[in-house]
């Protein structure tokens, strides 16, 4: 990585036994662990490969996540609270500017799908600071990437519909926003619907692996009639 860049990476992991409730009760809690891994893997391996940020910090109380943060070479905080995104990523910020850093881009450890060009094109379109930059989710108007600088440059409100509330944050802030629409970012995986499409185009991704291995396009077919309505059409395709 180019230590003469600003932005830091920095990826908030919720406890991996205690996450993606949305897919209950499709996949039992030990599943919901084991794809979590695989999504965090995939976005680490994306990460480490980025020539234009200046390092990764990953921010989580789960211990196996800090020990694959640290395998990837990323500095880890420990999110001894877990009260969520928000404050996660907060505390994020205080670090950062408590070192001395001078901007960050927080990204998901939910979409699989992320690319280094991805980020690179983030960084690219990044200004200087006072600076926001936002990518908007696809589904639920969150927000699936948002870099600012400085670190601590708006409150942050992750959630449904967050993208309009950081929007807005900026705006009060004295900031307009930079707005990208980066498919691959904006597809996380939250819902059976998201699992089902994500399945329908395969990609060289330890998540599809996973999802391969266990079986899960067979088990999505087999949902209740209600579910298949949601999202059974996107595995047409899937063998």
């Amino acid at each position: 990585m180019n230590r003469g860049t600003h932005l830091w990476a920095v990826v908030p992991v919720k406890l991996f036994a205690d996450t993606k409730r949305r897919l209950m009760p499709l996949l039992a809690a030990n599943e919901r662990a084991g794809l979590a891994r695989a999504m965090l893997d995939d976005v680490l391996s994306a990460l480490v490969r980025v020539q234009s940020i200046a390092g990764i910090l990953v921010i989580s109380g789960d211990a196996e996540a800090a020990a694959m943060a640290q395998a990837a070479g990323a500095t880890v905080v420990n999110d001894a609270e877990n009260s969520g995104t928000s404050a996660a990523v907060s505390q994020a910020a205080r670090h950062l500017s408590g070192t001395g850093r001078s901007g960050m881009l927080v990204v998901p450890a939910d979409v699989p799908l992320i690319s280094p060009e991805d980020i690179e094109t983030i960084v690219a379109a990044h200004r200087t600071a006072p600076a926001v930059t936002l990518v908007p989710a696809g589904m639920d108007g969150g927000t699936n990437a948002l870099a600012c600088s400085p670190p601590a440059a708006i409150p942050f409100c992750f959630g449904d519909d967050s993208f309009h509330r950081h929007r807005e944050a900026a705006r009060a802030a004295g900031i307009e926003p930079q707005v990208l629409r980066i498919e691959r970012i904006a597809n996380d995986l939250d819902r059976p619907a998201d699992l089902a499409a994500f399945l329908a185009q395969p990609s060289p991704t330890q998540t599809h692996s996973w999802l391969v291995k266990n079986r899960i396009a067979e088990r999505l077919r087999c949902a209740p009639g209600s579910m298949q309505d949601r999202f059974l059409p996107s595995l047409a395709g899937e063998g």
